[in-house]
This record gives C-alpha cells, sequence and structure tokens, in this order.
C-alpha cells in the first residue's frame, strides 16, 4: 500500500492521457510512483474491465468505475461517484476527459466547459478531502488553428504568451475551461494547475480515433505484411511538414508530470505548463527511424506516391483478412481516425515547438527520445494484438 495515504482519481481512464497517468500511479514506469497512492480510482464512460486494460489486474490497489458520463447534470454525476467505496478520501484528481470530437468551436466549447464544470461540482459534493486537481489542456492554447487570421505566433512557445485576441478567442474552449476552474477553486482548500502538452504520443487499450501512433503502427504494420521488409514508405505531406520543428509529448512523460505537479502545489498552483519529451525534432529527422522500426525504410515527401491515409483506404478490402490471419484486435482500423494522422503528419507545415523553461524551473527533469515515445507505444500495440508481433 502507498505511504502517504494519497487517493487518485482519474477522469478519462480509458484515454492517451488518463490509460498512462493510471499506469504511473501505480508505478509501472522508471518514475516510481507506486509508493505513494494508496488507491487509484479510474472513470470511463466506455466500458472497460481490468482485465482489458493491460494494466496488472491482480492490483488491488486500483479499480475501474464506467458509465460516468459528464454530461449528465451534476447531481447524477455526484450519485454515480458517492456509490464508490471511500470516495471521500480522493485527495488528487487528473482530469484528461474531452468529448464533441470533431464538432464547430462553439458546440466544443460548450461541451468541454459543461463535463469539466459537472465534474468540479460533483467532486466537491463528495470529495472532502481533494488537495489537487490537474487540468490537461493542449496546443490550441497558443491559438494555432487561426494562424491565417495574423495571430501573433513565435515559437518556441512560452506559456507566459498572451491569449489570442477576439473573436478567435472565443473559440478556444481551453481558455473558458482554465477561467472555469479558477473561478470555482476561489477560496477552497484545494487547488490545480494546467498542464498543455504537444501532440501525445503514446496507446489506449481500447480504440481511440485521435491516435497518431496508433494510425501509424496500423499503417506501417500493413506496409509490413503486404509489401514485405525493406519497402520505402513514403512521408505522407509535404516538404514544409517534413521540416517544421515540433516537441511531441510521449505518455508516459505527460503522465509522470500530472503526477509531479500535483505533489508540488506551492510551486504550480494556478499556473500552466508546457510538457513535452525535451528533443525539438522534425518528421525528417525521426521518419526514418520509425519505419526501421518496422523493417521500412522512411523517405522524403513525393506527391507522386499514395502513401499514409490514402494507401491504407485504397486496402480496405484486405482490412478483415489482414487482422483475421494476424489474429488482430477486430474494429481497430475501422476505429481509427485516418483524418486525425494525416492532419497531424501532413497539414501543420509551421513550427510549433514548446519552451519548456517552466516545467524544469519547479523542478521536473524527466526526458525522453521522440522515437522511444512512438516505439513504446508500438510494443503496446503488440502486446494488444492491434499489430502483428512481428
Amino acid at each position: 500500500m502507498g505511504n502517504n495515504g494519497y487517493t487518485a482519481l482519474v477522469f478519462g481512464a480509458s484515454g492517451i492521457s488518463g490509460w498512462a497517468i493510471m499506469r504511473q500511479c501505480l508505478g509501472h514506469t522508471s518514475s516510481d510512483s507506486s509508493n505513494t497512492f494508496s488507491r487509484v480510482i479510474g472513470l470511463t464512460n466506455r466500458p472497460l474491465s481490468k482485465e482489458a486494460s493491460l494494466l496488472n489486474a491482480e492490483d488491488e490497489r486500483w479499480e475501474l468505475h464506467s458509465g460516468i458520463d459528464l454530461e449528465e447534470d451534476v447531481d447524477a454525476v455526484a450519485e454515480k461517484l458517492k456509490v464508490i467505496q471511500d470516495v471521500d478520501q480522493v485527495t488528487h484528481v487528473y482530469f484528461t476527459s474531452y468529448t464533441a470530437h470533431g464538432s464547430d468551436y462553439q458546440t466544443l466549447k460548450r461541451a468541454n466547459v459543461a463535463i469539466l464544470s459537472n465534474a468540479l461540482r460533483a467532486v466537491e459534493k463528495t470529495c472532502p478531502s481533494l488537495v489537487f486537481w490537474t487540468l490537461q489542456t493542449g496546443g490550441k492554447a497558443y491559438g494555432v488553428e487561426f494562424l491565417d487570421k495574423g495571430i501573433k505566433y513565435e515559437p518556441p512557445l512560452e506559456e507566459s504568451a498572451p491569449r489570442i485576441p477576439e473573436p478567435w478567442a472565443s473559440n478556444v474552449f481551453y481558455y473558458a475551461q482554465y477561467d472555469t476552474i479558477k473561478q470555482l477553486s476561489e477560496d477552497k482548500k484545494w487547488t490545480f494547475c494546467e498542464i498543455r502538452p504537444d501532440a501525445i504520443i503514446g496507446f489506449v487499450p481500447q480504440n481511440n480515433a485521435m491516435n497518431l501512433a496508433h494510425a501509424i503502427g496500423l499503417w506501417l504494420a500493413m506496409v509490413r505484411s503486404l509489401e514485405g521488409t525493406g519497402t520505402e514508405v513514403v512521408f505522407p505531406g509535404d516538404e514544409k511538414a517534413f521540416k517544421a520543428l515540433h516537441t511531441d509529448t510521449s505518455q508516459d512523460v505527460l503522465a509522470q508530470f500530472h503526477i509531479y505537479a500535483s505533489l508540488h502545489p506551492e510551486a504550480v498552483s494556478r499556473k500552466a505548463f508546457n510538457i513535452a519529451d525535451g528533443e525539438v525534432v522534425t518528421w525528417e529527422q525521426v521518419w526514418p527511424s520509425i519505419c526501421h522500426w518496422f523493417g521500412l525504410k522512411g523517405v522524403g515527401p513525393d506527391p507522386s506516391k499514395k502513401t499514409g491515409a490514402e494507401w491504407v483506404q485504397d486496402r480496405k478490402g484486405q482490412w478483415g483478412k489482414w487482422v483475421k490471419e494476424n489474429g488482430l484486435k477486430v474494429g481497430a482500423l475501422e476505429a481509427t481516425s485516418w483524418d486525425f494522422m494525416s492532419a497531424i503528419m501532413g497539414a501543420i507545415t509551421f513550427d510549433r515547438q514548446y519552451d519548456l523553461s517552466a516545467c524544469r524551473a519547479v523542478g521536473f527533469q524527466e526526458k525522453m527520445e521522440t522515437v522511444e515515445g512512438y516505439t513504446r507505444a508500438f510494443e503496446r500495440m503488440r502486446v494488444a494484438k492491434i499489430i502483428p508481433s512481428e
């Protein structure tokens, strides 16, 4: 059992961030948190069993509770929390829930502010021992979606940058979420911080549409199976995308920072922090190594070649046979957002690298090589039989 008596509550425990936080809380990474939490409670909307989670199902310190729909009203959410034994002992909340994927800006804002507000108010009704809350946001806080509107944008991106101007600021739901939690935390004994990852690289045990590593892993595994080792794989974007600077965030480093920040409230309270793996890279630098892991040869853009989402979709008639022959999980290909992969790899033609001075200044020093973030995800996909083991 944990030595500190802390209890963690993770909203979105089946997602790319929440799953990694659960794993980290249980001490499954190099930065050992196994003695920090006596108990870890994961909350999901969709059903997920302990066995299917690919975490240690025998570990009695943790549990999963499904059917927690944060779009219900506060009282309904609170009633579901109350049935969790000793929920009043929760000390640390990690909020990684996200909803209304693909909606217009105002729908996204209404929906995501509502789920945060409902979660906050329900926790306040049921968890009087609450000490800290982490709110995960991301690069949208820097206005990356509105660069064509003349938004001032000067990477490396720093948390001290002002919010983008109106009318575009009203379309950034992260601002509204921050304002909501700031207001609700006034004069309370608990506090919070905002955590901003760049593109998150990782694994989930269930299907997750907006998951870059899953899409790349499925695509490259299929290339290896259908076209053989040594096949050249053309990068699915133009030269600008190939050479643009970025700072990917592995799910493990992200989870480590969630927990680190929550355990240092005096240093991080009510502040925002970028988090990334520590390397500023381009696809030109990492693409060959990612492909090499599959026995393939990653090469630069070639507009005359079909690649990426187009290559995968052209072989849709072979998906079922490939899955069956390799004994893979059914439905993973169908549930993957190939448009998301295309957007991240091809549509982002500008530099977006993060400045990490703020998280370093509060003592967080964890780093990871960018390619390792991908290969960890691919290894986990193999264990979950999402891609072949060879």
